[in-house]
């Protein structure tokens, strides 16, 4: 059962205070990138997001903090999820993916 709902492009935009993640693959990133998202390859989600043993995040430091993901339209829906199971609780991905979003801030 997901966790995670999808957002739309129009949507994502509008929530100015969200962190939208660009977890795209190094070889499709040559598409251009989304300035202020924070660029993450998909194989270092858990890495980059989990607890430190300190106990804080290192990405995102408020686990409310509404979080957009961008990725390749088949991994979205994963890689959101897999950063919710972190134990964020405001995840979505990004319907149409980042060329969505980019189209939409052009």
């Amino acid at each position: 059962m997901s966790v995670v709902d999808p957002i739309s492009a129009t949507e994502a935009l509008a929530h100015t205070s969200a962190v939208v993640v660009d977890a795209r693959p190094q070889v499709v990133r040559h598409q251009g990138s989304l300035p202020g998202a924070v660029v993450v390859d998909p194989a270092d989600i858990s890495a980059r997001f989990a607890p430190t043993p300190s106990g804080t995040f290192p990405v995102i430091d408020d686990l409310d903090t509404e979080i957009n993901v961008v990725s390749v339209s088949s991994e979205a829906p994963r890689i959101a999820e897999q950063i919710a199971d972190l134990g964020y609780t405001n995840v979505h991905y990004v319907d149409g993916g980042f060329r969505a979003l980019r189209s939409r801030t052009r």
